[in-house]
C-alpha cells in the first residue's frame, strides 16, 4: 500500500483513510462510497499509464473497501435504497 507518510496521492487516500477509520456506522457506508468513487475516479486518470504503486495502492484499495463495505453491511440494518417495497 501506499506509504501514508509520503501522500503522493493525497484526495483519494485522505477519503479511503476516513473510511478505514470511521467508528459511527451511521456514517460509514458514505466513507465507503466516497472513498470507492475517489479510487475509481484516479483509476480513470491513470487510464492505461504505468502508475506504478500507485495502481498498486489503488486496488489494494478497491479490495479493502470491499471487504469494509461487506463487514459493515453485515452490522447495519438496511439502507432505504436496499429495502424492497412489497
Amino acid at each position: 500500500m501506499a506509504n501514508p507518510g509520503n501522500r503522493a496521492y493525497p484526495h483519494w487516500y485522505t477519503l479511503y483513510e476516513a473510511a478505514l477509520l470511521e467508528f459511527d456506522l451511521d456514517k460509514l457506508r458514505q466513507r465507503i462510497t466516497e472513498a470507492q468513487h475517489a479510487v475509481l475516479d484516479r483509476i480513470l486518470v491513470l487510464n492505461g499509464s504505468d502508475g506504478g504503486s500507485e495502481s498498486e495502492a489503488l486496488i489494494n484499495a478497491l479490495i479493502a473497501l470491499r471487504d469494509l463495505q461487506k463487514m459493515a453491511e453485515s452490522r447495519l440494518p438496511p439502507s432505504p435504497s436496499t429495502i424492497s417495497r412489497h
